[in-house]
């Protein structure tokens, strides 16, 4: 499977910012089962939380977290059973974002319409994605009850290999008539590749006391190189 655990890459469809504090459960997955549960927390002011929980060859559990804060020029990638924590500047993700290419006005793609679909409680539209360009499938399960950019704010836009940003996707998913929604499920297969399926179990608006949002005491600060990802 094509993931690194502690900086998993996700293509999701993003549309303005709306305040949004509260919590996300969610669990990555493969045919061969569950491989991380992950929980990202939002406060009011901006900054998110994701904690990712999964377990290394051995099946001893590794746990890793990373703080955004909404102020600043970095981010901050902790991992507890080293008790390290590696800043990351911004900047890095914003010159991986750049060579992210593809253009949403001219994609290759065919939208299935699925129907109606009930995901975790949530009613959802399943919208079919296939990229002819990329050789991808994306299967979404949309819902507008919650904010389209809390995975990508988790995820700060990373993707799955595939070579379209979200911006230009959001514009492609528009042309071919869907709208833009959060997605309380998704399955991504690329060609040659085991297909991946992100699953929200939960998301609640609830306060976030703000200690949450500020580094361990007692963890080694070590400074990332500039282009590496959390």
């Amino acid at each position: 499977m094509r993931v690194v655990l502690t900086c998993l890459l996700v293509t999701l469809f993003a549309s303005p910012a709306l305040a949004f504090e509260g919590m996300l459960k969610a669990s990555l997955s493969s045919e061969q089962g569950v491989a991380a549960r992950i929980r990202a927390r939002y406060s009011k002011a901006g900054d998110v939380r994701m904690d990712i929980e999964s377990t290394d060859g051995n099946g001893n559990p590794v746990r890793a977290t990373t703080i955004m804060p909404k102020k600043g020029k970095s981010y901050y990638s902790i991992a507890h059973e080293e008790r390290t924590i590696v800043e990351m500047p911004y900047s890095t993700l914003a010159a991986t974002s750049k060579q992210v290419t593809g253009s949403g006005e001219s994609a290759n793609l065919e939208i299935k319409k699925l129907g109606n679909e009930t995901v975790s409680g949530v009613p959802t539209e399943h919208v079919r994605v296939i990229d002819k360009d990329n050789k991808a499938v994306i299967d979404l399960w949309l819902t507008q009850k919650y904010p389209a950019d809390l995975w990508t704010r988790a995820f700060r836009g990373r993707n799955l290999g595939l070579e379209m940003s979200d911006d230009e996707r959001t514009k492609a998913m528009k042309k071919y008539g869907v709208k833009p929604g959060f997605s309380m499920k998704m399955r991504v297969e690329q060609a040659g590749g085991v297909p991946v399926v992100f699953l929200v179990e939960e998301v609640r608006r609830v306060p976030v006391p703000l200690e949450l949002f500020s580094l361990p005491e007692g963890y080694t600060r070590v400074q990332g190189p500039v282009r590496s990802q959390p």
